[in-house]
């Protein structure tokens, strides 16, 4: 394999750890959507403007009305360039791949150098009320609580947390997929045998039979180090590239992210990236992106 220069950060580190990307900002809003179906949404709607029609006549129809066209205009303004289109928001104009930097917050020029831990674990809840079911507030509590814990806390190899809802299956009350990454099985199963987690589990335990609505399930992938690649092209941070690892720079704990520019060297391919190439067989193919 041909030499590489050690790879470049695209993002410095930070003071404080950012908040896992399950934190997001619409993660209530989208679950709440989800809870009925489009038919149910707009019959609610129609009830609500029928309601306002009858008290104030056609002025109800003012608010919507305006709606729609403040909501019109924006697209097309968004669309032409007359507004700044915040679907960019985020959004890294390059080409780059997510490595883990080491302790010491230097990412090496070894593609894939460590091994990766991808921890899946959902949950359905199997009742007409969804999220206001029985069980579901606790249940939900616990989930959040135990990913807010590894947040602040800085758990031994936890790297972040992703949130995912599972739009193929039903029209409502659908799967939620929490995705996990940790640098090591060790550090999960720590965390697993931790107080939080034994008390979520037991209180699962003692009330499975009262809550039979309520679904959990988990999968824990081992990606040892040089099989497993990453790349994104024109994206926001997302997936592995959201999370972020602890390192010390001159005796100071930082917050650094994985992701690096991937336009040269050997992060450009995919056998490169997974240590079985040199980052030249675009090249040799006659394959050039915009950003090499």
């Amino acid at each position: 394999m041909a030499p590489s220069k050690e790879f470049t950060p695209l993002v410095p580190p930070k003071d404080v750890r950012p908040r896992s990307a399950f934190f997001g900002p619409s993660g209530r809003k989208n679950m709440l959507r989800d809870q009925l179906t489009i038919t149910s949404w707009l019959a609610l709607g129609a009830l609500i403007q029928g309601l306002a029609f009858l008290v104030l006549g056609r002025l109800a129809l003012l608010p919507a009305a305006a709606l729609v066209f403040y909501r019109v205009f924006v697209i097309y303004a968004q669309s032409v360039g007359w507004l700044h289109n915040t679907f960019m928001d985020g959004v890294i104009m390059s080409k780059f791949s997510s490595q883990l930097p080491d302790e010491n917050g230097k990412y090496g020029s070894v593609p894939a150098k460590d091994d990766v831990v991808v921890f899946l674990i959902g949950t359905r809840f199997n009742h007409p009320l969804g999220l206001l079911a029985p069980g579901v507030r606790e249940f939900g509590g616990f989930m959040s609580s135990m990913i807010d814990q590894l947040d602040k806390e800085g758990f031994e190899d936890y790297l972040g947390s992703t949130s995912w809802l599972n739009a193929g299956t039903r029209d409502t009350s659908n799967e939620l997929l929490i995705v996990q990454y940790w640098r090591s099985t060790e550090g999960l199963h720590k965390y697993a045998n931790g107080p939080l987690h034994r008390e979520s589990w037991d209180w699962f335990n003692r009330n499975t039979k009262a809550y039979p609505h309520l679904a959990i399930y988990h999968e824990t992938f081992k990606a040892p180090a040089g099989n497993h690649e990453t790349i994104y092209l024109n994206s926001h941070a997302s997936h592995l590239a959201s999370t972020t690892t602890k390192v010390w720079e001159n005796g100071e704990e930082k917050w650094a992210s994985p992701m690096v520019d991937a336009s040269r060297g050997l992060l450009r391919t995919h056998l490169g990236r997974m240590t079985r190439g040199t980052g030249e067989e675009h090249a040799e193919r006659g394959v050039k992106t915009i950003y090499e």
